[in-house]
């Protein structure tokens, strides 16, 4: 194989892998919002609940769970979430 092929690959690749994750936390968060505990989650991920929890811990249940956030957007990685949101939770420390 050529290099131009091969990084080819790896791109095509990289960007299924990034649409899993994406598929992937919307069904947590269909689990979470049908009232799958992270144990039940963790199972089915093949992970331990609290390695899910802290995967997926920033997942609001339903709704955001901060009476003062002003977030427009919970689907944002957690470092970016402007009402600070993150693993571990349902939501963390801001970082400074």
């Amino acid at each position: 194989m050529d290099k131009e092929r091969t990084i080819g690959a790896v791109a095509q690749v990289s960007a299924e892998i990034s649409d899993a994750h994406v598929r992937l936390e919307a069904a947590v968060r269909a689990a979470r919002a049908a009232g799958a505990t992270w144990a039940q989650i963790g199972e089915a991920t093949g992970v331990t609940r609290q390695a899910a929890h802290e995967r997926w811990g920033h997942i609001p249940r339903a709704g955001c769970p901060k009476d003062d956030c002003d977030c427009e957007d919970h689907e944002v990685a957690a470092a970016a979430c402007g009402c600070g949101h993150g693993p571990g939770r349902g939501y963390h420390r801001r970082r400074a």
